[in-house]
């Protein structure tokens, strides 16, 4: 007797992709920006006030994104550490460093992942800056955040994975 039976899609975040990120984290703001980054597992993100946030997509399988969000004080402080010079916050400076840091880690990451037999490309990376300024997921996705704490400041990243084969759900050009 043969039974079909379709197995539920994860609707955790892939634990491989987030020690990943996790690892090139530490790395660089250890390595870049000497910072000493701690991870806060569960530690709740204390969200509002003015941030900016660094946006990449990974393209493989799966599909995901990451965002570096620093806190106002977070990213002056790493953008100088980072550059080596003062940065103001609201400059375009402070976009593109954080675009640049964004890039540097998901270069790191990509490299990561490969080494654990995942491979992918990323993308370019998209920065946000604002007030209270949020990555909101899909209805069909599953997220996970890495927050850190540093002698320089809170900073976290925040993934998103677009859950597959869920009822109803059409994957767009299918």
């Amino acid at each position: 007797m043969s039974t079909n039976l379709q197995t539920a899609p994860p609707t955790t975040f892939p634990p491989k992709i987030s020690a990943v990120v996790r690892d090139a984290a530490i790395e660089f703001f250890g390595t870049y920006c000497g910072m000493q980054p701690c991870e806060q597992q569960d530690e709740p993100v204390v969200a509002g006030g003015s941030g900016i946030m660094g946006v990449i997509s990974f393209f493989g399988d799966p599909v995901w994104t990451v965002a570096l969000i620093l806190p106002e004080a977070t990213a002056v402080t790493a953008a100088k550490l980072f550059a080596g010079f003062d940065i103001t916050f609201d400059s375009q400076d402070m976009g593109d460093i954080v675009g640049e840091m964004s890039n540097v880690m998901a270069g790191d990451i990509v490299a990561r992942l490969d080494a654990v037999g995942l491979a992918s490309q990323m993308s370019l990376p998209t920065v946000a800056r604002g007030h209270d300024v949020e990555l909101l997921s899909p209805s069909n996705a599953c997220a996970t955040r890495i927050k850190f704490k540093s002698q320089n400041g809170d900073f976290w990243f925040r993934l998103v994975k677009a859950l597959d084969k869920l009822p109803g759900v059409r994957r767009s050009g299918t």
